[in-house]
């Protein structure tokens, strides 16, 4: 396919897309005029499947497509997410479900229309007395992954407080830049190590009934290696931390020792590159990560595998000026380019597990690395996302749970919003600004 044709389909998947979700908020907005009912089957103001990241979507396919009836859309339908936060006041601080993820959207907003900036500074200075009262687990006998992950836990939590100080210039002692240090410190008690060499990260089978799945790969425990659950996802955030310089010297010591230990832990084979596993066992009795002997390379996508491990690599190479690092991060990252489509695992056109998610993944690694192979790998990750693309479907895209199981879905981590956005970074370089919520640091 040439590359005006290419660029033209591209161009008429993302329209088709922002049409529905336009639609989609248009019916939302009108609803809410005319009923009292306040239940929506986008969950309100959760960024992950709710209004803030369909509104994120239509904010950047409006600037992509140059389109200003979808920024009017996206507009009505943030004014709509906020309605609903009103109506039920967001209880967590989580990225993808709580206050973090809403405060980030709206930051995007303020960005292209500096009169949402009251309202920024308003809703950053409610996430910073929220995380500050909030009570944490400390590290010790195992933590649930939800206190120190991307989805909910403090890692997702830090970088959008680091991108609200950074974005509205904080001062020592503003509620969010209070937040941003002792979220900070949390995490570096995290991960580091207690009396016994057991990492604070470990994740003891108490909390297993949250996370079915697990017992039957770590019966003693378990080390998650997920970019959405796990150290990596960790990492882009001490990443953003040090880059904005909070936390001192902090944050840069402790990514060079948990890089250092996610090389270490790679599975090895005579294959160049790197690959890694869902998770570690830990050891029966100890607690201690068991090396990932016998154990098979998770898929190839951001939440589980290289694609998200090596982006998280790449951010900590940049921020600690590491060459070798930096080379690791590319090798992890090329090794996926080489596996066969069939090996990578990769089947929907999602962001989390998806094929969206892997357009963003190289999309980022190729401006921040200029490597043509990353380039190539990210336009036949667009193409496979046209392929799918289907006028039929509600939203013209469908999330594939597993092999031949849809689930038709507007949000943004698992359905069409999330689509969206990865087609505009394509259209636009400008429009790729969206993914520092996807990887926690600027590119």
């Amino acid at each position: 396919m040439a590359v005006l044709e290419f660029d033209a389909r591209t161009a008429e998947v993302a329209r088709a897309l922002a049409d529905r979700l336009a639609a989609f908020a248009g019916i939302a907005v009108e609803a809410s005029q005319k009923t009292a009912d306040h239940a929506s089957a986008a969950h309100g103001s959760s960024l992950a499947d709710g209004y803030p990241g369909i509104a994120l979507a239509l904010l950047h396919a409006g600037k992509a497509l140059d389109e200003p009836k979808l920024i009017d859309a996206a507009q009505a339908l943030l004014r709509r997410s906020a309605q609903a936060t009103a109506e039920e006041p967001l209880s967590g601080a989580g990225l993808y479900a709580g206050t973090a993820g809403f405060a980030s959207v709206l930051l995007d907003f303020a960005a292209y229309d500096r009169r949402y900036l009251p309202s920024l500074r308003r809703i950053a200075d409610r996430l910073g007395e929220q995380i500050t009262a909030a009570r944490r687990l400390e590290p010790g006998a195992g933590l649930p992954v939800s206190d120190f992950d991307v989805i909910s836990g403090a890692a997702g939590q830090l970088a959008a407080a680091v991108r609200l100080c950074t974005a509205l210039e904080s001062s020592p002692g503003d509620p969010i830049r209070t937040a941003a240090e002792r979220l900070t410190e949390y995490l570096l008690r995290v991960t580091g190590e207690d009396g016994r060499q057991r990492f604070g990260w470990f994740t003891s089978p108490d909390y297993y009934p949250a996370y079915p799945g697990y017992e039957e790969q770590a019966p003693h425990g378990m080390y998650n290696l997920g970019f959405a659950h796990g150290l990596p996802g960790i990492v882009s955030a001490l990443c953003a931390a040090s880059a904005a310089g909070i936390g001192g010297p902090g944050p840069a010591e402790r990514l060079e020792q948990t890089t250092s230990w996610l090389v270490e832990h790679r599975l090895t084979d005579e294959v160049p590159g790197a690959a890694w596993p869902n998770l570690l066992r830990a050891e029966e009795g100890t607690g201690l990560p068991v090396a990932p002997l016998g154990q098979h390379a998770a898929r190839a996508a951001w939440c589980y595998g290289a694609p998200g491990i090596g982006i998280a690599l790449l951010s900590a190479a940049k921020v600690l000026g590491d060459t070798g690092l930096e080379a690791i991060a590319v090798g992890a990252l090329q090794r996926v380019v080489d596996w066969a489509p069939a090996e990578r695992n990769v089947f929907s056109p999602s962001l989390c597990h998806g094929h969206a998610g892997l357009l963003a993944v190289y999309q980022r690694a190729h401006a921040v690395t200029g490597s043509a192979s990353f380039r190539t790998m990210a336009e036949d990750a667009l193409s496979t996302v046209l392929s799918l693309a289907d006028e039929a479907r509600p939203y013209v895209v469908a999330d594939e749970i597993r092999p031949g199981e849809f689930a038709d879905d507007p949000g943004f981590l698992n359905g069409a919003a999330g689509v969206l956005l990865a087609l505009c970074g394509a259209l636009a370089p400008r429009a790729t600004g969206w993914d520092e919520v996807f990887f926690l640091t600027p590119a």
